[in-house]
């Protein structure tokens, strides 16, 4: 008989485990608004999600307060050099060019960023020049070299940033990563799957406190879980490569009584959800949602994934070089109406909506 009930619970379990194979997974939630502030915006990135950062900031400048930009090229970056492609452009010039001579054309990029503020395609240059940055190169980074971001901190210092708001560290004998302090990720060195790199410090901490002035010290726990939520929502392009789902970070405290910041964090490539899950690495365990909750900030985890068809995108890198408009011979990706950009905005104008989800875990 004991036979018999061990065999019975174990066809049980097979059983179990082949319905809970072939169910469709649960829809992502809508994401609520919380009263957000988004005068107090800022976003951070890796490599590509560096350069997206940076579009993001430029464009958007009238709601930002700062960015953090690590191993990424000037915005526009793609543009340095008109008799090669955008493309070429962006993973020669803005990576690993043979000479610094070659690199990113600086001058003409400012020259470009005014124009288009001076369009109205994106806000006022004005905007930057009380702002705090963040601009990190590592030494042993040949993905996106030392040559290339040290062009960063010009460019933003053209555009009027005080050198003294600018903090830019090449220092650290870092890979192409972002960093932490955790024992079990890749030595710091070294360029490797899923680029999180153990250096001895939690640079999330170093982006929020250059940005935000003097914070708390991260949280050791946290109030509130990671919210997944329906990012198709906001996706009205049909080449943006953007996941369904992306995530955010939202303190108990700013679900119900507080209006908060919102950070944007942004991965590079082959770092989004659908790549690195269900390890959760970039969204989970990068020091930011400590800094959210020890700090009152509302942590924002846009998502792209890869895509070999249209658009052609098989890292899954943000864009910054043109992808997300295969069709035009001159495509915008780096403006207010660029589809990536138009997307995130949106997901940033949702949360600054009045409170409309609370439940009963919440105010607990």
């Amino acid at each position: 008989m004991k036979h018999f009930d061990r065999l019975l619970r174990l066809r049980l379990l097979s059983l179990l485990v082949l319905i809970l194979a072939v169910m469709p997974p649960a829809e992502a939630a809508r994401l609520p608004g919380f009263g957000a502030d988004i005068s107090k915006t800022s976003v951070s990135g890796l490599s590509s999600g560096a350069f997206m950062t940076s579009q993001i900031y430029v464009a958007f400048s009238d709601i930002m307060v700062g960015a953090g930009i690590v191993a990424g090229g000037p915005y526009l970056c793609a543009k340095s050099w008109a008799g090669n492609s955008l493309l070429t452009n962006a993973t020669t010039a803005c990576m690993n060019p043979l000479t610094p001579s070659v690199g990113p054309n600086t001058p003409h990029l400012v020259a470009l960023t005014r124009d288009l503020a001076s369009s109205g395609a994106i806000d006022p240059i004005e905007n930057l020049a009380d702002d705090h940055l963040y601009i990190f190169s590592g030494k042993s980074d040949t993905t996106v070299t030392t040559a290339v971001v040290d062009q960063t901190a010009a460019y933003y210092e053209a555009l009027g940033v005080p050198a003294s708001s600018i903090r830019y560290d090449t220092s650290v004998n870092a890979g192409h990563a972002i960093i932490t302090d955790e024992n079990d990720d890749t030595d710091c060195s070294k360029t490797k799957e899923p680029y999180v790199n153990d250096c001895g410090f939690e640079q999330s901490n170093i982006i929020l406190n250059q940005i935000y002035g003097s914070l708390n010290p991260p949280a050791d726990t946290l109030s509130s879980e990671i919210m997944a939520f329906d990012q198709s929502e906001f996706i009205d392009a049909a080449n943006t490569s953007m996941s369904d789902t992306a995530y955010a970070y939202v303190p108990a405290v700013c679900k119900t009584h507080r209006s908060c910041p919102v950070h944007v964090v942004l991965h590079g490539c082959e770092q989004g959800a659908a790549v690195i899950d269900p390890s959760n690495k970039y969204y989970a365990q990068t020091g930011y949602n400590q800094m959210a909750e020890a700090n009152d900030i509302i942590m924002l985890y846009p998502q792209v994934q890869p895509s070999n068809a249209a658009p052609v995108n098989p890292k899954g890198c943000w864009d910054f070089w043109g992808y997300s408009s295969p069709q035009s011979a001159d495509p915008d990706y780096f403006t207010q109406n660029a589809p990536q950009l138009r997307a995130i905005r949106s997901m940033i104008d949702r949360l600054a909506e009045p409170v409309t989800t609370i439940s009963s875990t919440d105010t607990e």
